[in-house]
């Protein structure tokens, strides 16, 4: 009768000691930094891409995407401030950012990555911020259909591949 007695108390003690512990560590923790809108894309594009490489279900896909179109359009608008030579072009890209990625695959393809649908630049800089939103779109609308061919995850991994790479660009351009 005694040794239950002992057991509960000592675990009485040991889960109340444990709960002071944690609340003192708590209260210690630094609360991580807001990431930029620059850091928060270089690691969603990152996420989305060891996700298309994990063969990820399509819908988590598709909002894992959205969200990197998202975070693209505060990055150009930020572009478009040290680049106002761009604004023209990626204002039209901007106009029909929300429903980019509805569109039929080919009319992305030829509208907007081979720019059929955009006004003429001349700062090949405003080609690689349009792609930051182009990309991410694309992964979007092939994930909203299902990724369902083998090649489609193999597409969708080569567009986040060239969107990092574009993203590279952006960021020499604008830390110049």
């Amino acid at each position: 009768m005694l040794k239950p007695l002992v057991v509960a108390s000592s675990l009485i003690i040991v889960s109340g000691c444990d709960n002071n512990i944690t609340a003192q560590q708590a209260a210690h923790v630094a609360k991580p930094a807001q990431l930029s809108v620059f850091e928060q894309y270089s690691h969603q594009a990152n996420t989305l891409l060891s996700n298309i490489r994990a063969r990820k279900d399509a819908a988590s896909l598709e909002a894992e995407s959205a969200q990197l179109v998202t975070l693209s359009q505060a990055l150009i608008k930020e572009f478009v401030v040290k680049y106002p030579r761009c604004t023209e072009y990626l204002a039209a890209l901007s106009d029909v950012a929300t429903v980019l990625s509805s569109l039929p695959i080919d009319e992305i393809e030829s509208g907007y990555h081979s720019d059929g649908k955009l006004p003429k630049f001349d700062e090949p800089i405003c080609y690689h911020a349009k792609d930051l939103l182009v990309h991410p779109a694309t992964v979007q609308a092939n994930a909203r259909l299902g990724l369902v061919e083998q090649h489609a995850y193999q597409n969708a991994e080569l567009d986040m591949i060239e969107v990092i790479a574009h993203f590279e660009q952006v960021a020499r351009a604008l830390n110049n």
